[in-house]
């Protein structure tokens, strides 16, 4: 009896093979890489995040907000989400608009703001959520091409103008960073640099 038959085979390396790993390796390394940035990049992105029209200050934002979802419930367009884990674990399960997936449509009666128990959306602060402009290397009126979504569905009356050649520019003082503009956009790279506000003013009175 061959006292080496019950061993197993060793593996039979080929240069072809080897020649494989040497080439494919650093491909995985690279693709390692490249999802640590897209992470990394998802998790900045993430650390400030556009909240609902009349959001008080950050700081009391996260310390008063109950995550309660009754803003959440109560917005027509279903705009407001919670914030995923991945925001991290104070920001989590807050209310936040992704303007790319559905934006604000600035409701008149502002709904979420009545249904804000805890006093942290409040009809007495500003509405602005994003400062928003356009990339005239993207915007299609901007390259000569015909194009008015962006200012046939913007819902606040003189926040987005076009010039004599029906360029579009955006009012910075009128725009309340809705997003509408960015969803309804239909040039083939964003046209409109959409960046939630970090400085909300600060409520000096009594938190619900």
């Amino acid at each position: 009896m061959d006292p080496m038959a019950d061993l197993p085979e060793q593996p039979d390396f080929s240069r072809r093979e080897l020649f494989r790993g040497r080439i494919f390796q650093p491909l995985r390394d690279a693709a390692a890489r490249g999802l640590q940035r897209r992470r990394a990049s998802r998790e900045i992105a993430l650390s400030i995040l556009q909240r609902p029209p009349g959001a008080v200050a950050e700081g009391q934002f996260l310390q008063s907000c109950t995550r309660c979802g009754d803003c959440i419930d109560a917005c027509p367009p279903r705009a407001i989400e919670p914030a995923p884990e991945s925001a991290g674990p104070r920001r989590s399960g807050t209310p936040m608009i992704n303007a790319v997936r559905q934006p604000c449509v600035m409701c008149s009666d502002t709904p979420c703001i009545s249904a804000c128990d805890p006093g942290v959306l409040r009809l007495d602060f500003p509405l602005k959520m994003a400062d928003a402009s356009i990339d005239q290397m993207a915007c299609l009126p901007w390259q000569g091409q015909p194009c008015t979504l962006c200012v046939d569905h913007c819902p606040v009356p003189g926040a987005i103008t076009t010039d004599e050649t029906g360029r579009p520019s955006i009012d910075s003082q009128r725009c309340t960073g809705c997003g509408v503009c960015v969803q309804v956009c239909p040039a083939p790279r964003p046209a409109v640099d959409h960046r939630p506000i970090a400085s909300r003013p600060f409520w000096t009175g009594q938190i619900n």
